[in-house]
């Protein structure tokens, strides 16, 4: 009995060793679980600490401007190109790019939430815009088709009967175009008609007499005074 005993000593003694591995495993198992969650805290944490040094600088330059974003947006119509003289993001509605308007939506969807009514707003609100813009466009490209028509004028009735019509036409597109825009085009026709008229040698005219009373005297072709002759 005592021999048995003495020779199951050392196998015990493994198998308590064997345990005490396994143990030791599951502890340090359970420790870098414990540890990941932790790190990735930490870096959030971070991240959320870094984040508002960021966001109130990038968020103040919304809206930058004195456009009515919401009655914009909510236009059923088209916006009135007069209305692109309102500024936004510190820019004038016509000159905003499709690089600002993606700019503007990141800085909405960051400062105010990407599932929110600002971010259908302010893309409802660029919808408006660049449609106004385009249209705008158009008129622009038929300004620069009339001066350089004007500028290849040679002179003659011909040209000014065409100066007077690109007239009545940049009138009637008054709509369609921003005061500053009209005025490089009317200052061409203005400038070319008068060109034509110094360079054209107009026929002289006879002068005009007013007729004689009529007195019923015969015209002696002495001034008439009005009294009998002796």
């Amino acid at each position: 009995m005592t021999i048995g005993m003495a020779a199951m000593r050392p196998l015990a003694v493994a198998l308590i060793g064997l345990v005490l591995g396994l143990v030791g495993l599951v502890l340090a198992a359970e420790a870098l679980a414990q540890a990941q969650p932790q790190g990735q805290q930490q870096g959030q944490g971070k991240q959320a600490r870094e984040q508002p040094a960021v966001a109130p600088a990038q968020c103040a330059r919304l809206p930058g401007g004195n456009a009515p974003v919401q009655r914009i947006a909510r236009l059923s119509g088209q916006l009135s190109i007069n209305s692109l003289r309102f500024t936004y993001f510190d820019k004038p509605l016509a000159d905003l790019t499709s690089a600002d308007f993606d700019e503007i939506e990141a800085l909405t969807a960051t400062c105010q939430g990407s599932a929110g009514e600002a971010i259908k707003e302010i893309r409802a609100f660029r919808s408006k815009v660049e449609e106004a813009n385009a249209a705008r466009g158009k008129t622009l490209n038929w300004i620069e088709k009339s001066r350089i028509e004007i500028g290849r004028m040679k002179g003659g009735a011909a040209d000014l009967e065409r100066l007077q019509e690109l007239w009545v036409e940049m009138l009637s597109r008054t709509e369609e175009m921003l005061p500053t825009d009209r005025s490089p085009l009317a200052r061409d026709i203005v400038l070319k008609q008068e060109a034509i008229y110094k360079a054209t040698e107009l026929p002289r005219q006879s002068p005009v007499w007013p007729p004689e009373p009529n007195t019923g005297q015969p015209n002696t072709g002495q001034p008439n005074t009005g009294q009998p002759p002796r």
